[in-house]
Order: C-alpha cells, then structure tokens, then sequence
C-alpha cells in the first residue's frame, strides 16, 4: 500500500515546498493557538472537506481509523489529572486518580480536535505528494543531504516493508497457516511465526541498500545533483500567498475575538 496516489486535483498539481509549506507549517500552527471548541471544530470540518477533496480510496479511509482510537487514548490520559472547573466525578484507583471535570474534559476534547486536524493535514500532504516531490520540496528549505536521504528511504521503506510482510503472510499461507480463523491465542502464534522470516527479508533489503548507496558515492563532499527537479509554478505562488492571507486574517479575528 503506497501513501501516495495520483489524481487531478488541484493539490496534487503543486510544488512538494508548496505543500509542505501549507500543509506542514502554516495550517498546523493555527490550531496550535486556538482554545475554543467551536473554533477547532470549524477547522476540522474544513481539513475534512479538503480531505474529502482529494478523493482518497478506501484503504486511505481506513487509515483514520487508528488514528482516531490513538487521539481517543492519549484523550484520556487527561482524566487522570487534575485540570481544574467543576467535578462532576472521581474514583480513587490507588496510585492513580480518575476524575471527570469541566476542564478535564475540555482539555481532552480540545487534544483530540488539535490531534485530528493535524493527521488530516498530513494526511493531504502525504497523498498527494510523492517521495520524490517531498525530497525536492525538502531540499527547498535548504535542509542538509543526509537528512532529505533519511525521510525518502523512510517513505520508500514503508510501502517494501508493508509488500515484504504481505509476501510472507501469502508463503505461509500457502503452506497452511491461516491468519483468518482460530482464536485469538492461535491467531497470534500464527503471526508471530512471521518474525524471523520478516526479520531476514527487512536485513537483506538493507544490507541491499547500504551495497547501492555506497556505489552511488552517498555521503562524499561532491554536491548531489538531481535529474528530476521541478521549479514553483504560478498555482504555487498563488497558493502560498492565499495560505499567508488566510493565516493574517486569522490573526486578526484571534486578536480581535480572542478565538
């Protein structure tokens, strides 16, 4: 499975800075400061909509799904302090205290929004950027070589390490191991009989890598050049000025209507 995936819409069409830019530095900063509950949930109606907008398919859909119970969990965790406002109910655990209060809630709530609008944001930016994109609107910000490397083998390592894990669970089960069926006990030693055939395959992939990069002269004084090197067009341009509008006109209404 691949996080990116062609379209044409419009985000697609933009420069890997531009998205980055937007997506990854200015959009993230406005929930930052935001503490109203209204105001989180227009901007995670709007990140949803954008989402929308990008037509993913369904295995990006399913993605949300562990997102939303890690958001929902670390929520929690904010029921085991103190938060202040008016409790509504506590429950001595021993060393810990479970209490449900005003601003334990409050705070949990405004976690988990903040939490949401920043996985959708990242989410458009990874959907519709390729690694290779990325690495090149990385580069743009004047990031060192070792460091745009390390992000576009993680990226390209993602989808082997999800096909290499698919390939042995498919050997295995062609040799009568079923993931499907059985309780959870069984379920689970049938996946753990993956390990060590996993293990080997990530270790050769890497050692794989290590033999090409070293061929490739990665990590000699010489500059790297590139032979795919997109410039920023006139969408990206008028994208980043309409990102730095939206984000003054944002400043003002907060600093006019404490929003």
């Amino acid at each position: 499975m691949q996080l990116y995936y062609p379209s044409n819409s419009i985000i697609h069409y933009m420069h890997g800075f531009t998205k980055i830019l937007i997506f990854g530095l200015l959009f993230t900063i406005i929930p930052l400061f935001m503490e109203q509950t209204f105001s989180l949930l227009t901007v995670l109606l709007l990140c949803l909509l954008l989402f929308v907008y990008i037509r993913p398919p369904r295995m990006q859909w399913m993605l949300l799904v562990p997102v939303m119970v890690l958001a929902v969990m670390m929520s929690l965790t904010y029921f085991f302090a103190n938060m202040g406002g008016e409790v509504y109910a506590q429950l001595d655990l021993g060393y810990w205290m479970l209490m449900i209060s005003s601003g334990n809630i409050q705070y949990a709530l405004t976690f988990f929004l903040r939490m949401m609008i920043w996985c959708l944001l990242f989410f458009v930016l990874l959907f519709t950027t390729s690694s290779e994109d990325l690495v090149i609107g990385l580069k743009k910000f004047g990031l060192p070589e070792f460091v745009t490397l390390s992000i576009s083998l993680a990226l390209r390592y993602w989808n082997l390490m999800i096909f290499d894990v698919k390939t042995v669970m498919d050997a295995q089960f062609c040799r009568g191991v079923d993931f499907r069926s059985g309780s959870l006990l069984t379920r689970t030693k049938h996946f753990a009989s993956i390990l060590v055939p996993v293990l080997f395959v990530f270790l050769k992939r890497f050692r794989t890598t290590s033999f090409a990069l070293t061929l490739k002269g990665v990590g000699r004084s010489n500059k790297r050049t590139y032979y795919y090197n997109p410039r920023l067009t006139a969408l990206d341009r008028w994208a980043i000025r309409m990102a730095v509008l939206i984000c003054v006109i944002w400043l003002v209404i907060r600093l006019l209507y404490e929003l």
